[in-house]
């Protein structure tokens, strides 16, 4: 990997954050409602809560290697074979987790905006963007997210202002939506909600102030979480958790509602710049993470060069479902349901396996 390249930990806090709670453009609220009725929000809380624990494990291993990414670090400990194998594991998972938000971002905007363009000439126009992003380098997409941050958090807060008025709180209820028990089982699946984390495992080595890692994981995943959950709480006071379930787009419906009688109507036109600007950088995040897992896996040191083929690669296989409903259940409910062992059970096996080296070897000086 080429390690010239450095950010700042704000641009790779903001960029983490826009990652890990740009799906609130999609389906993802319709699913809280849908796995926790008037609680969704509730589930949330809970997976970051996992989330949090999950990463803990990542920052200990950062920590214990420092200058490393996880998948150099996954060499040192398992040896060069292995190593590479875990490095091309976190390759499928970010191949896999941006073939289907590629995929769903494309299908909203056809639903949305392009009902007559073929959804290839959108796929091609979303993966030109995020080969240019790539060939530029993580560290201008973590500017581009630092820069676009504060706005895209403006345009939202104003959309969820306004629609605000058409809340009733008594949607809210019952409190605790299908139970205690059915929402905890529910969120220990949906620590995937999180899974875009790993991105940090990568970017680590890069971020300039070292003693700014932990805080730049920690508070990513609590913004994200509180981000997420505002929104889930938010539809919920809006349209009520029946008829939330019902809508494909949540928060696109919401920025529909919103009209000040004659002097601002029609806001979702503006909500679709926000929409792209969001999808666009999330969407090169996941891309940086797949096309540096694979140099790092096969100790390419230039990715760059990468880009093309496995953006070819993630167009083949964003078409593969057959609607957005199967990339949308792929994503969330079959194959997303292994993305917390991609994520956090890795690291928690990496960091297991390091004390037990650690200990062999204290052993033998000792004898």
């Amino acid at each position: 990997m080429n390690t010239k390249e450095n950010i700042g930990h704000r641009e790779a806090l903001t960029l983490l954050i826009i990652m890990m709670s740009g799906k609130i453009f999609l389906s993802f609220p319709r699913d809280m409602v849908t796995l926790g009725e008037a609680a969704g929000w509730f589930i949330v809380i809970l997976a970051g809560i996992l989330s949090l624990i999950g990463f803990a494990f990542i920052y200990l291993l950062i920590r214990k290697f420092p200058g490393k990414n996880i998948i150099e670090i996954a060499r040192v400990i398992c040896g060069p074979i292995f190593g590479s194998l875990i490095g091309l594991i976190f390759f499928l998972f970010f191949l896999t987790i941006s073939s289907l938000f590629l995929r769903q971002f494309v299908e909203s905007f056809i639903l949305a905006i392009l009902p007559r363009t073929p959804i290839s000439v959108i796929t091609v126009g979303f993966l030109i963007l995020l080969i240019y992003s790539c060939l530029l380098g993580i560290q201008t997409i973590s500017r581009v997210a630092w820069f676009f941050g504060p706005y895209l958090l403006a345009g939202l807060i104003i959309i969820l202002f306004f629609s605000l008025k058409r809340a009733d709180p008594q949607n809210l209820l019952p409190i605790l939506g299908t139970g205690p028990i059915s929402l905890l089982k529910s969120s220990l699946p949906n620590i995937s909600l999180f899974a875009e984390i790993l991105l940090f495992g990568l970017l680590a080595p890069l971020i300039t102030k070292k003693q700014k890692l932990l805080g730049v994981g920690v508070y990513s995943l609590i913004i994200s979480m509180a981000i997420n959950a505002a929104i889930v709480v938010i539809v919920i006071l809006v349209f009520n958790y029946i008829a939330a379930a019902k809508q494909i787009f949540p928060v696109f419906q919401l920025a529909r509602l919103v009209v000040l009688e004659e002097f601002l109507q029609r806001v979702e036109a503006a909500f679709v710049f926000l929409w792209f600007f969001t999808g666009a950088i999330q969407l090169s995040g996941l891309f940086y993470g797949a096309v540096t897992s694979f140099a790092q896996a096969f100790r390419i040191q230039d990715y760059r060069p990468l880009s093309f083929p496995i953006a070819v690669l993630i167009f083949t296989l964003s078409l593969l479902p057959a609607s957005m409903v199967k990339a949308v259940e792929l994503n969330d409910f079959i194959v997303g349901n292994y993305y917390p062992l991609i994520t956090f059970g890795i690291p928690l096996l990496l960091w297991l396996i390091s004390l037990i080296v650690k200990k062999n070897s204290s052993a033998c000086d000792v004898q």
